[in-house]
């Protein structure tokens, strides 16, 4: 089976709000619980996350409630590790001005007002508390997300870990209003055709703490999902971990699961808060749609294991300041770095190493189907790489490419008039690649005065045949890969970002018939809206050979 793949793949509001210095306390919030301390041991407790579409009404009705008592703890006061800003700023900010006293009360109305405007940096608390001049403050560091590299899921997954146990925080005796002690966090398969008009219908209710005014809510155009479950399922069952999961840390290589279904999600399809990783955290459903690639990873797990994630990037810790009431997970250390600061309250350093991140059973949760298994299974992604090699496997020949095939049981597709174009050439070897030998094909965005968020559709063609991209009969044939670029923040913004696709077995699909022409690659550039694009941002795309390094 892998033998069969190896051959046809290389595969408008205010900027001024006031806020209180002091901690204004409310009758109505509950005091902060301390959570028993979590033991490794075979008895403990594992809850399990369900589809946000399978829980029952008074499963949501706690869930919801969870999100808005977090919220509620922020009103009160926004530096509350355990409230609903906080845990968004574990995210969005690498770095935050606190005042010393570690308390600031924002009203319902200005939190909300906040929520609402994607535009304002909520990592400066300068935009919408009252700051006197005289204020004392010091600088705390909530977290700021990895991408484009291959701790992204670790740190998601840690990340989540910290904000289902502040769901479970919220209330837990249920003073007011459902207990939130039991609640799990849900998954969003957006896999699947949405039960609301874009999103799922719990999502989709203004009156509830779960909607963000910020999102994309035009409905869908087609009856079909935003990102093909085909896809996802063909990347857990037969792309290795730095294929799936992304690049030595050091590099700007994210993995397939990032770069062709994450990006587009956050930038394309729901927008607005989710739109920038600055402002992502902000927009419950991130923590819903981040869940569902939690559960990809696992499955990923459950497929492979885990011997081809390096030591260097299990031994990496996690970036992000967590109440120290919160139970921490198995193995949990916070290394031996900078002295724990002595003004910032009680917290945790950082999530701990990566790799005690990977059982999510030891970690006490699980993932639950109610209408069986999420993903598409493996035979059905075999048998669609069958039917492309039944007659004889050559690129080009049959009328849609297997990514193109791939794509198709979803809206997520090749744009047919992109805005730039970078050609190269490349001519057919006249032997098979072997060994440890591989095709990369390779083109980069280099470092740019102002990041920003595209799409890069690439394809392949024989020199004497004309670019048509706007041909959907040409896309359908020759497209190699869809890859998208999410525009960073931090220190990760503005790099040089290289992308890297395996296009070996394309390649040695083509030398008995093709070899000695002259093909082309074409990488079509599609960014966002109002981005600073030029054509000397991009490089030309090259293929070039490249040997596997021992393990």
């Amino acid at each position: 089976m892998k033998h069969s793949l190896c051959r046809l793949l290389g595969a408008v509001l205010c900027l001024g709000m006031s806020g209180q210095l002091a901690l204004a306390q409310k009758a109505d919030l509950p005091a902060q619980k301390t959570i028993v301390p979590f033991t490794e041991n075979t008895n403990q407790q594992v809850r399990y996350r369900k589809n946000i579409d399978d829980l029952s009404p008074a499963e949501l009705a706690a869930y919801e409630h969870a999100v808005k008592m977090m919220k509620r703890k922020s009103e009160q006061n926004v530096f509350d590790r355990t409230g609903f800003l906080w845990q968004a700023w574990v995210h969005n900010c690498g770095a935050l001005d606190v005042f010393d006293q570690r308390t600031a009360s924002l009203s319902e109305v200005k939190l909300t007002k906040l929520l609402a405007n994607p535009k304002l940096d909520s990592c400066n608390v300068r935009n919408f508390l009252n700051v006197p001049n005289n204020t004392r403050m010091h600088t705390e560091h909530p977290g700021e997300c990895e991408h484009q590299k291959n701790t992204f899921l670790h740190w998601h997954r840690a990340e989540l870990y910290f904000y289902e146990l502040s769901l479970q925080a919220a209330d837990p005796e249920g003073l007011f209003g459902p207990s939130t002690r039991n609640v799990t966090l849900p998954y969003w398969n957006f896999t699947k055709k949405p039960s609301g008009v874009r999103y799922p219908k719990a999502f989709e209710n203004t009156e509830s703490p779960l909607f963000d005014f910020t999102r994309t809510t035009d409905p869908l155009v087609q009856n079909l999902p935003q990102t093909s479950p085909y896809l996802m399922a063909y990347q857990i069952f037969y792309l290795d971990w730095s294929g799936f999961g992304g690049g030595q840390l050091g590099t700007t290589i994210g993995g397939k699961l990032e770069t062709q279904i994450h990006n587009k999600m956050h930038s394309g399809y729901v927008n607005g808060n989710m739109g920038n990783n600055t402002t992502a955290g902000l927009d419950p459903i991130f923590y819903v749609f981040h869940n569902f690639l939690d559960y990809s990873l696992d499955k990923w797990i459950q497929e492979h294991g885990t011997e081809q994630m390096s030591s260097s990037s299990l031994s990496t810790y996690l970036r992000g300041e967590q109440d120290d009431s919160l139970r921490k997970p198995p193995g949990f250390n916070t290394g031996s770095g900078a002295e724990k600061r002595t003004d910032s309250g009680a917290y945790t350093e950082n999530m701990g190493p990566a790799g005690i991140y990977l059982n999510t059973i030891k970690l006490g949760y699980g993932f639950q189907s109610q209408n069986g298994d999420e993903f598409i299974r493996r035979d059905e992604i075999q048998a669609l790489i069958d039917g492309h090699a039944q007659a004889g496997y050559v690129f080009g020949d049959n009328q849609i490419s297997l990514f193109s095939a791939l794509l198709n049981h979803s809206t997520s597709e090749a744009i047919a008039n992109p805005q730039i174009k970078r050609t190269g050439k490349y001519t057919i070897p006249g032997t098979t690649i072997t060994g440890s030998s591989f095709a990369n094909l390779i083109f980069s965005r280099i470092d740019h005065s102002k990041d920003y968020s595209f799409q890069a559709d690439v394809y392949l063609y024989p020199g004497d045949v004309a670019e048509a991209i706007a041909d959907k009969n040409f896309r359908d044939r020759y497209l190699i890969t869809s890859t998208a670029y999410w525009a960073l923040h931090g220190h990760h913004a503005h790099d040089n970002v290289e992308f890297k696709e395996q296009i070996t077995g394309i390649i040695n699909s083509l030398v008995s018939q093709k070899q000695g022409q002259e093909w082309r690659v074409t990488v079509a550039i599609s960014a966002a809206p109002g981005a600073p694009v030029e054509q000397s941002d991009f490089s030309v795309p090259t293929i070039e050979l490249g040997i596997k390094s021992a393990k």
